[in-house]
């Protein structure tokens, strides 16, 4: 019996495996969804996989005919051009699909996956992997994945096709689609075959349509980590009062099982902020600082952090005081166990009046309301249902950012992340946080004159005038 089929909350009973807890994200939330061909299938409530439990041992889960390989045959040679400046060493796990003798093509057929897997050679890296209808059919995913980077080279292209539950069959037959009829032990979606490829080491992962019933992906191997690593962009400008205990709170924060990568971006501010951060990396060492020449504005300073970001996910800080550093905890737990690829950190916990500034009544209610006319803009425009799109505390992995620029350079920043992330599939997950408003007199920047217009713009432009690449 292979090895891959003794891990994760996997338990034999009677010639079938019980799962205990999520293949994907290891949540012991699973409940029950429907049955199919006498097979119970089951979802994580956590990150919404779904996959037959109780999973039969006895004979062979896997099917070479399930799609035509025309297409994908196409694609891969293609990929292979495009990069043909050597000999490139090919794995193919399934049938074969490229029989090209220029090619250097190893190939492991369906009987021989298990015993290939348990004997994998360190020495022995390849170029390319190729899987025919492997991974949906595995008993553990991601120790399948996690195996098979293990054998490729730094950024080796990984490809295979997936069927998926967002496709457009799948949508339109819901219990009647084909697949479920198939040998298949996993059903995956587009966020879920994309959670499970982030956690097993994979980046630049691409969705490109095939058919009526799933997608092409191609994806390049990246750093797995044994310990997780998030980079926490703080972009400070004339916060003299407050940066230096905003550090050090960031600083002296402990994640469980989670390093903290702290980027600082300075924009030579007015007061004694820069000599403050200054003084404060002398002692920190392990903290990047980067400083700009002039402010030109929050968003310029948070994307100069995200090309410094060498975290598997990126959180936004601001250097003020308003937001609760306690909150990091239930912000990151989605993103470590890849449940969720966003999370926002909510302020509204059911009172709209989450500003209030003592020095200005006006000027909070006038937020407030506000808040609630452009966060109906969002939700109607992004079809979406979200109560705080523009806090602070945004969280997401850093894949996300893939394929995408970004330009703002003021406070639009908030909405520029949160509506390409939402065209790209990213739908957030918000979290109630803690929150402490400030009014301008303690140093809030926002311009309630120009700001307003700045966000109705940027909600255009973003919304319907930036191309999302095909993710």
């Amino acid at each position: 019996m292979s090895e891959y089929l003794f891990y994760g909350g996997i338990k034999i009973i009677e010639n079938t495996l019980t799962i205990k807890s999520c293949p994907l994200c290891d949540s012991n939330k699973i409940t029950y969804s429907f049955v199919i061909n006498g097979n119970l299938i089951c979802e994580c409530k956590d990150c919404s996989h779904l996959f037959i439990n109780q999973q039969p041992l006895n004979g062979s889960f896997f099917n070479e005919n399930d799609f035509s390989l025309i297409e994908f045959e196409k694609i891969i040679k293609a990929k292979i051009e495009l990069n043909n400046t050597q000999k490139y060493n090919i794995l193919e796990i399934g049938s074969s699909i490229l029989g090209d003798d220029n090619l250097n093509i190893t190939n492991i057929k369906y009987t021989e996956i298990n015993l290939f897997l348990q004997n994998i050679k360190e020495n022995k890296k390849y170029d390319f992997c190729i899987l025919n209808n492997i991974l949906d059919h595995s008993y553990d995913p991601c120790l399948f994945l996690r195996k098979i980077h293990g054998c490729l080279k730094k950024n080796s292209l990984l490809l295979f096709y997936i069927p998926v539950l967002d496709s457009k069959n799948a949508k339109k037959l819901k219990l009647k689609w084909s697949i479920f009829n198939g040998k298949r032990l996993h059903f995956f979606n587009k966020a879920t075959i994309q959670n499970i490829l982030c956690k097993c080491g994979y980046e630049q992962i691409r969705l490109i349509p095939a058919d009526d019933n799933g997608v092409f992906i191609s994806c390049k191997t990246g750093v797995l980590r044994d310990e997780k690593l998030i980079s926490i962009i703080i972009p400070v400008y004339n916060e003299g009062k407050t940066v230096e205990t905003l550090l050090n709170n960031v600083v002296n924060k402990q994640l469980d099982g989670i390093k903290k990568e702290i980027i600082i971006v300075e924009s030579n501010s007015k007061d004694s902020t820069r000599q403050i951060v200054e003084n404060f990396v002398k002692w920190h060492p392990e903290v990047k600082l980067i400083l700009e020449e002039k402010p030109q504005g929050k968003g310029h300073a948070v994307r100069n952090g995200f090309k410094e970001a060498t975290g598997d996910f990126i959180a936004i800080q601001d250097g003020d005081l308003e937001y609760d550093i306690n909150d990091y905890d239930q912000l990151v737990e989605p993103l470590v166990h890849y449940q969720k690829p966003f999370v926002l950190g909510s302020r509204h916990t059911g009172d709209w009046k989450m500003r209030d500034f003592r020095d200005d009544k006006f000027k909070s209610t006038y937020m407030n309301l506000g808040h609630i006319f452009f966060t109906g803009l969002i939700n109607i425009g992004c079809k979406v249902k979200l109560k705080d799109p523009f806090t602070m505390y945004k969280l997401f992995r850093r894949e996300c950012l893939y394929d995408l620029e970004f330009d703002g350079n003021r406070f639009e920043i908030d909405w520029e992340i949160v509506i390409k992330l939402i065209r790209k599939g990213y739908i957030p997950e918000e979290i109630p946080i803690n929150y402490n408003s400030r009014g301008y007199k303690e140093g809030k920047k926002v311009s309630l004159m120009i700001d307003p217009f700045r966000w109705i713009i940027s909600f255009i432009r973003y919304r319907w005038f930036y191309k999302i690449g095909e993710k």
